[in-house]
Parts: C-alpha cells; structure tokens; sequence
C-alpha cells in the first residue's frame, strides 16, 4: 500500500481517480490545486503525486518545478496526469516528472495507472521516462495549443514586468509571483510560494498589511509614496487589486521600489547644484528661451555680457531685450527669421553667428549654439550658449586675407596658428590670464598611408581635425602644424582648471569613432600639454616645444603598452 496525493480540480475525475486507487489498498488524499498540494507537503509525505497540469491558484507545472527543487522531496514520484500532454509535450516533459499519462477514456486511464504503480513497486519507472502513456489514443487539438502559447506569452509578459506582482488568496497564500516580485523579496520560487504574504513584512509593516487585507473590500487600495512600507530592505508602494475568476477570489498586489526613485531625486539635485555650479562658472555666456522666445534663466557670464540684472532680463523676449540680428544688417531680425528663436520651434540645433546688443545699446558680434529642449518628444525651449568674437573676428578678417587656413583640413596652419597664437599670448598678458596648448600627434598615419593609400591617409586628417572641432570650443584656435602634428590652443580661462575633462572629451570622442563596424583603421592621438603663464611669460615656440616633449612621452607610453591599435 502506498500513500497518493492526487492534485486535480475537476471534481468527476478527482472522484474516479480516488476510487480506483482505494480499490487497488492505496490511501488517497486530494488537493484541489497545487497551493493545497503544497501545504499538505509541509505536513506530510506521500509516496506518489498523480497532478493535473492545468489549474487555479498553482497550477501543475509549477507544482513540478517547486517539488523538484527541494532536496527533501527528491524520492516523491511525480506522475501527471493531464488532458494538455499532447500538444505541450515538449514542455512536460521536461518538468521532472517520472511519468505522464494523458486524460482519455477512463477505463484506458485505470490501466496506465496500474502500470505506473508497478514500474514503482518493480524500481523501473526510469524505463518510462520521456514516454506520453495514452496519447495513442488521442490526437492533438489546435485550440489547446494556441490557448497554451497564450499562456506562454502571458508568462512571458508576467515575468518581464518591471514591477513586482504577486497574487495571492485572501487570507494571504501566495500563489503567483512574477521575476521582480523574487527580486524585491530576495527569495527563491519555491520558498516564496504557498507562504503567507504579510510574512514577507516586519514588526509594524506586517501589523498594517493584516490589518489592511481583513478589511480589504472590492475597491483597490493603494499604499503610496508618502507611507511605504519596508520589504527586504527596500521601501516599496503597493497597488492591491481584489479579483475573481469563474470560482475563485484572489488579490494582485503591485509592488514598486522606491529606493531607485529616491537615489535619483538625491542624484538629480545634485546634478542640479552642480549644473548650478557649473553655469555659474563657465566664461561663456548661457541662457534658456521658452518656446515664445522669452529668456528663462541667465548665467553670471551671460550677465557680464550684456551687462544686464538677472531680473532686467528673466522673463524678457530675446527679440525685445538682446536683439539678435543678422550680422550683416543693421536691423532688428524679425522674430519668424531668427535662427535662435526657430530652434525652440522646430527642435533642430543651430550654429553660427549672430549680433546680440548690450543694456547701452552697443552691438558685438557673438558666435551661438542654440540647442533644444526636448522631453517625450514635445519641445519646451532652447539653451543658447554665446561668446564674444569681437577680437577673434577681427583676427578672422586679418587670417581670411592672408589665406592662413590648411587646405586639406580647413582649419587653421601654421601660420595662421603662429600669428593668431601671438596676438593671444598678448592679450594674455594685457589681461593677466594663462592659456592652455594641447599638442596632438596623429599616430600611424604612415602606415595608414603605405597600407591603405593616400587617400584614405588625407581622410583620416579629415576626420581628426573634424573629431577636433566637435571637442573644443567655437572660441578656441585649433590648427594643423602640418603632416600629422595639431594643436589646440584653449582661450578659455576654465578650461585652466578643467585639463583632465577636456581630456577625457576628447577620448570619449575618439572611442565613440572607432566603434564603427566600417571602420578601416583605429583613430588613435597621442596628445601633449602645455601650459601658459602670464606670470612666467614664454614664446610661443617654447611653449609648443613644452607640449611636444609631453606629447613625445605619451606617444612612447603607448608604444610600450602597444595600446591604442598602435601599428609597430
């Protein structure tokens, strides 16, 4: 005789399992679905489990999954019992059942039933392992199996939910918990499962969740962000849903972490404090336009600029305050042609140059990036950055008539960088200021050139000096020495402090072109820096050698480590 727990919630088939099983001297108790089985196996331990597959609360499948994870239930023979084995046979059979029959006629049923229980007694049921007893007999349904892939598909969607959900009965048995409903309670399927659910609490959060769930009605109640209640260790919100199938009631219950949220409240207003900063900080001048062009925020530089109070500006229409115009005409531009206003309409970025006027009503050339403000694709404004180019445009027109640009390149050559380097040095020592001269050495450009050609070597320049460009500032002088040799030469007090970020920029950039799959060749700089003085004063081709030399050992690091892609 042996002890069966039969697992089924189909009263008629319960009913003529148990009899032919007590005909054959075997006790019998039943469970009408797998949340009973597994309370019944706190308890006790039968022999043998004959269990249906699909059913509510736990169903079959999971019933499987849980019994075979747990090292105390290792010897229970497992054996299912199912009119869906044909057409999810794949599945089945891969639950770690011993055995499984499929429901038909019942007289044909009796005689797999009998067969199973010797194979036991006999210590042969391996010889029935990956074997459907009945299916013979039977054919596939379409139906079952698009209504099983729905369930798959639900499960799927169930356990890729960001939330956690569970669902449970109402005096608080788990039975359904999807993957982030494990991960917020830190537990295993199988421990998690047929455990009360105001367990999972302590000390005063528990006390409140019985208290809430005695006197839950059919209306969803919501403990929200202002009283969370503590899980695992986290604070988390719950949305309880009562519910009701056919014949049973049940409760979803929802459940978001907030410790993520509150970090990145944390986080944001530090970001905020340090945007503040920064705004504060930098030598351009900064301001925001809503999408009506009125100014909305104003930094310190942008102050000085135009030599305005922030209140005398905030809240102001760009057009009537700042003036921007075209630089050629002497006119007011017309707010529908305002390239800086059109971005907080259309959402498209712009660059150029523009003429701002100051509180006096003295005009000065001024180059902008006018960038849009975008948030779930609506456009709230713009945030305009603009420096003087007074003394650069001057420069520009002096350089443009001396044809002082590298042909290939388009920025600036040697000459042109000696010459405007020159008149930067003494304007740095006119304004007691220090400057800061990058030297950049294009590696393996004659490999690129004996291996792949000269064209594609002139299209490397290209794109290095475009890689430049796209790194520093409008304001600063970038220049190609001639062959591979660049240099950079930044006029921006706050790039002083800021040499590790402007760095760091710049090797972003550099990691963000070589990620392309097309790619021929590995963009790899070997970079040096130089530091100006005004107390210390030099000349300018010291201060070049000054870098080169930094450059040199940087270009010999990476030889050592063969780093970069470095072509030996």
């Amino acid at each position: 005789m042996k002890t069966i727990l039969v697992v089924d919630n189909h009263p008629v088939v319960l009913k003529l399992l148990v009899e032919f099983l007590k005909k054959q001297g075997h006790e019998v108790i039943t469970a009408e679905d797998g949340l009973a089985a597994l309370e019944f196996l706190k308890k006790a331990r039968p022999d043998i489990i004959f269990t249906d597959l699909i059913m509510p609360n736990i169903g079959g499948e999971k019933l499987c999954q849980v019994i075979r994870s747990r090292p105390e239930l290792k010897n229970l023979h497992i054996i299912i019992y199912s009119a869906t084995v044909l057409e999810d046979a794949t599945n089945i059979l891969n639950l770690g059942a011993d055995a499984c029959i499929a429901k038909g006629p019942f007289k044909n049923t009796e005689t797999h039933i009998a067969k199973v229980i010797e194979h036991i007694d006999n210590g042969t049921l391996h010889e029935l392992k990956g074997t459907i007893l009945g299916g013979e007999d039977l054919y596939k349904r379409h139906i079952t199996s698009e209504l099983l892939f729905s369930k798959r598909h639900y499960e799927s969607i169930f356990n890729s939910m960001p939330e956690g959900v569970m669902e449970f009965t109402l005096d608080g048995k788990i039975f359904h918990a999807n993957a982030a409903a494990l991960a917020l309670c830190g537990l295993r399927e199988e421990d998690l499962l047929a455990s009360g659910f105001p367990e999972l609490f302590t000390g005063t959060h528990r006390e409140r969740l019985h208290t809430l769930l005695r006197t839950l009605g059919h209306a969803p109640v919501v403990i929200d962000e202002t009283e969370p209640v503590l899980l695992n260790g986290k604070m988390v919100t719950i949305h309880f849903l009562p519910s009701r199938d056919e014949s049973h009631a049940f409760i979803i219950a929802i459940l978001r972490d907030l410790t993520e949220k509150i970090a990145t409240i944390r986080e944001l207003e530090m970001m905020r404090r340090q945007q503040e900063r920064i705004l504060n900080a930098v030598g351009e001048g900064i301001f925001g336009l809503d999408t009506k062009g009125r100014i909305t925020f104003a930094n310190p530089a942008a102050l000085a600029l135009l030599d305005y109070e922030p209140h005398e500006l905030v809240g102001s229409s760009l057009q009537a305050i700042v003036h921007a115009c075209k630089p050629e005409e002497d006119l007011i531009c017309p707010e529908k042609d305002c390239p800086i206003c059109a971005v907080s309409q259309d959402g498209i970025m712009r660059k150029g140059t523009e003429t701002f006027w100051r509180k006096n009503g003295t005009p000065f050339p001024v180059r902008f990036t006018s960038t849009p403000i975008v948030e779930d694709y609506t456009i709230l404004g713009a945030v305009v950055a603009f420096a003087d180019i007074t003394d650069r445009k001057k420069m520009e027109e002096r350089l443009r008539e001396s044809a002082m640009t590298d042909e290939l390149t388009a920025l600036f050559n040697r000459r042109g960088f000696m010459t405007l380097a020159d008149k930067l040095i003494k304007i740095s020592v006119r304004d007691k200021t220090d400057l800061l001269l990058i030297y950049i050495d294009f590696d393996n450009l004659k490999w690129i050139n004996d291996s792949l050609g000269h064209s594609v070597g002139d299209q490397a320049l290209i794109e290095a000096a475009t890689l430049l460009g796209d790194t520093f500032r409008l304001a600063d002088v970038v220049a190609r020495l001639g062959g591979d040799e660049f240099v950079i030469l930044c006029t921006d007090n706050s790039a002083l402090g800021n040499q590790e970020t402007i760095l760091s920029r710049l090797r972003e950039n550099i990691d963000k072109a070589n990620r392309l799959a097309t790619r021929q060749y590995r963009l790899s700089l070997s970079v040096g820096v130089g530091r100006y003085e005004h107390q210390t004063p030099c000349s300018i081709d010291e201060l070049l050698h000054r870098a080169d030399q930094a450059m040199y050992k940087n270009k010999e690091d990476k030889k050592a480590r063969r780093q970069d892609g470095y072509k030996q």
